[in-house]
């Protein structure tokens, strides 16, 4: 390494460290530069982590083939990596002075980027300087490579702990122990089974404990009530006073409006639910019996029980009429089940319709490639009964998605080229049922597809084991032993009805 090229990277290493030592809080700024640069981070910082990825594989490659120049390239790629991963270090520290990262958490994720930083100048060092003495770098260069992957992995997991929330790298991991703490019992606040999930839902991302933009956290009612850096979110009693509410209301194009343009927005009927629990009092222990439940809401808490099956000589007639006047294929699932599939490639809207007084008894239904629209779902989220249905290639939306809120039977749906976002997901987080559900060629990003998988696929796993727990106590509660007491003077037993021990022969 040239004597330039060493002060140049020494200097790079002095500035970022610089940086890195200003606290967050002294850092006042009336430019817009400081931010708009900073926000930059995010877009750089695959750059570096791409290139040393690169660097990690032509060493295995030429490991693998000694004899070829494959280490020629090995130095650029080195000082590639090196200034790209400082210029991302510099942007973050930039986009950390915008406050609203929990100290801890930003102190972690900064200063092992720090040491990710410092290990790639040892790399530089270790393979420039022995790069005109020897082909084969030493060992140390390779501890060092090594010792850079673990820090990288380290930088990567505390950044998304700080974007996404705690656990983020480890949330799904397949080695740790079942839990079903997705799950809410029966007898829960409503805040606990209504409330919080529309802040996990819509919030937290922004507002966690690890990340608390504008100094704002929105994982409990106590943070709720302490709000941040413009006051409290929400006033008990008064939700047209509180903050969250106005916000949440606000233009989609205003600065205030939250959740932020490009994010899952909630709908007008949640917005009205945080509103009623706020005029309630906003109490976090408060079950539904303790709050006067209006019409605007009741929606929200309704039980749907399963339609009632009509008869054969009740569905029979008509389903021969409607397989004449309708484009509906109509056929029992057996001979001795009344109840229907229903097939509709070329169905529109008007063959729904035509449908409803046989609504209980239909369960499949395939509507893929048909001729529905949004306003057709409105009569399939009738179908209560309904356990599969296919809506794939059809122009339905998030609108008619939401449509289907009540289809608590559902086991299976069919997505499969539809225009429909994130937003559809919020709506099928409710139907616990689910067990299969194709996304593809949709508009759904991959993390509302693993929020929906917590959501929902825990939730399955918690109730088998419920109901193999009441299996099993129903089991031991048929059955009968008599215990004899050798103890008890007064008993002879006729026979021997104690239990075998385990090492008793069969």
């Amino acid at each position: 390494m040239s004597t330039p090229a060493k002060l140049a990277s020494a200097a790079s290493i002095l500035v970022t460290l610089a940086l890195a030592c200003v606290p967050v809080d002294s850092v006042v700024s009336a430019s817009n530069w400081i931010p708009f640069l900073g926000r930059f981070h995010p877009v750089i910082l695959h750059l570096p982590i791409g290139l040393f990825v690169g660097i990690v594989l032509l060493e295995l490659c030429a490991l693998a083939r000694p004899a070829a120049r494959i280490r020629d390239a090995l130095p650029f790629l080195l000082n590639a990596t090196f200034y790209s991963a400082v210029l991302s270090a510099v942007l973050g520290i930039l986009l950390s002075w915008e406050g609203g990262y929990e100290s801890g958490a930003l102190d972690r994720h900064k200063w092992v980027g720090v040491a990710t930083l410092v290990g790639l100048y040892g790399l530089l060092f270790l393979r420039t300087r022995d790069a005109s003495r020897s082909q084969s770098p030493p060992l140390s260069y390779f501890a060092g490579i090594a010792a850079t992957v673990g820090l990288v992995t380290a930088t990567g997991h505390f950044g998304g702990t700080l974007t996404h929330g705690s656990g983020f790298l480890t949330q799904f991991n397949p080695f740790s122990p079942k839990s079903d703490d997705s799950t809410v019992a029966t007898n829960a606040s409503v805040y606990a089974s209504h409330i919080k999930p529309i802040f996990e839902d819509y919030c937290i991302e922004c507002h966690s404990p690890e990340k608390m933009k504008g100094e704002l956290r929105l994982d409990t009612v106590e943070n709720l009530l302490a709000g941040g850096l413009s006051g409290p979110a929400i006033e008990p009693g008064e939700s047209e006073a509180s903050r969250l509410i106005h916000a949440l209301r606000a233009p989609i194009e205003a600065d205030e409006h939250m959740p932020p343009k490009g994010k899952p927005q909630p709908s007008d009927e949640i917005i009205e639910l945080l509103s009623w629990w706020i005029d309630q009092g906003a109490k976090p222990d408060a079950l539904l019996a303790d709050l006067q439940v209006t019409p605007v809401v009741a929606s929200h808490f309704l039980e749907v029980e399963p339609l009632e099956l009509l008869p054969f000589e009740v569905v029979d007639p008509q389903r021969d009429e409607l397989s004449k006047s309708t484009n509906v294929f109509l056929a029992y699932l057996s001979q001795e089940d009344s109840r229907l599939s229903a097939r509709a490639k070329t169905a529109n809207d008007a063959d729904l319709d035509a449908l409803k007084p046989i609504i209980p008894n239909i369960v499949e239904l395939n509507l893929g490639g048909s001729q529905i629209t949004d306003e057709g779902l409105g009569i399939v989220g009738e179908m209560t009964n309904l356990t599969h249905i296919h809506l794939n290639n059809t122009a339905i939306t998030d609108a008619g998605i939401a449509k289907l809120a009540n289809l608590y039977q559902l086991e299976y749906i069919n997505l499969y080229g539809t225009s429909i976002t994130d937003e559809s997901l919020l709506t099928l987080r409710r139907l616990k049922n689910l067990k299969k559900i194709y996304l593809w060629n949709t508009d759904v990003s991959a993390d509302a597809i693993a929020a929906l998988r917590k959501s929902i696929f825990q939730s399955v796993e918690s109730e088998k084991l419920r109901v193999q727990i009441q299996e099993l106590t129903k089991k031991r509660e048929n059955l009968e032993v008599e215990i004899v007491s050798a103890f008890d003077s007064e008993t002879e037993p006729a026979e021997d009805t104690s239990l075998p021990h385990d090492n008793d022969s069969p």
